[in-house]
């Protein structure tokens, strides 16, 4: 039985090295990092070379794991070799640089935490890597249907706290069927992976992008006004409309779009039958275009809504 997306991340990183310093890590901004870094460093270096005999030097591992976590190869490479130097400062004392135990001393423990930070950085790239996997569909790299609904869910409860308005669009392939039949399912596959290409180079950094079916999308972004909605799609209609033509089988999309009210209170799902709704109505209506409705009820849509056609765009 596979774990929920949203407590998945916490589980893997309880049990990678770093454990709850891994899930605090997250919460920080890089440069909180750094700054946590920095500072313990400084504090077990002083505390290192003027109190050899408390053994500071092991403190070092938490640090290196820190900034090989938070901050990347290279960031942690560099604090792995400050603290090898550091934690050998004390043996400094002992004679010149030029002595033989010294040199195996310091280059010993250059090794052994540059060893550390490599390793820690790997198990951060699978971390990321499974990370990913587990919210994003394979082939087209966009938000997988769980992520995206999860995601959605908490955009629209923010937007309604705020008072901001979303727009929801729900994009489908017209006559996607006819491609596999034509080409088989690889090319079925390339127009799917070409048609979310087109989405993720048309979306902001903000905005949600995600594969809810087979040949189905959904596209959640924020808008000043319905104007704006009503622009935003026709604007990716004609975007995607572009991506499609130049494949190997060109098709066309049909779009159904469901504005949120600021302040509204439906669920995501209650939204997604709303536009999914007003995609099928511009199916019916001939394909190729975009169909936009609006919910007489603002704060409830139980059964097949009653809806009003605010917009209707052809190619």
């Amino acid at each position: 039985m596979s774990l929920p997306i949203v407590n998945w991340g916490m589980c893997v990183s309880s049990h990678l090295p770093g454990g709850r310093l891994a899930a605090q890590l997250e919460a920080l901004s890089r440069e909180g990092v750094w700054l946590a870094i920095v500072a313990g460093t400084a504090v077990v270096a002083f505390l290192d070379y003027h109190m050899p005999a408390a053994g500071m030097t092991s403190v070092y591992i938490v640090i290196i794991c820190g900034a090989s976590w938070g901050l990347g190869a290279r960031e942690g490479y560099f604090v792995a070799a400050n603290a090898a130097f550091l934690s050998a400062a004390s043996a400094f004392q002992d004679g010149p640089l030029t002595n033989p135990d010294i040199i195996m001393r310091v280059g010993i423990r250059v090794v052994a935490f540059l060893f550390l930070a490599a390793t820690i950085t790997s198990f951060r790239r699978s971390y990321d890597r499974q990370r990913f996997l587990a919210h994003h569909d394979p082939m087209t790299r966009v938000l997988n249907k769980e992520a995206f609904e999860q995601r959605a869910q908490k955009l629209i409860d923010d937007a309604a706290c705020e008072g901001i308005m979303l727009l929801l669009i729900v994009l489908d392939l017209d006559d996607f069927k006819s491609v596999n039949s034509r080409g088989g399912h690889q090319a079925g596959d390339e127009v799917i992976r070409k048609f979310a290409a087109g989405l993720l180079a048309a979306r902001r950094k903000e905005d949600l992008v995600g594969r809810i079916g087979g040949d189905e999308f959904s596209y959640l972004t924020r808008v000043a006004s319905a104007k704006e909605g009503a622009d935003v799609a026709s604007s990716l209609h004609a975007c995607l409309t572009a991506v499609l033509a130049k494949g190997r089988y060109p098709v066309t999309c049909s779009l159904g779009v469901q504005l949120i009210a600021p302040g509204g209170r439906q669920t995501f799902k209650q939204l997604t039958h709303a536009a999914d709704f007003a995609m099928y109505d511009a199916k019916r209506a001939g394909k190729d275009r975009v169909r936009s409705y609006e919910t007489e009820r603002s704060n409830e849509i139980n059964s097949p809504p009653d809806t009003q056609l605010i917009a209707e765009y052809a190619k």
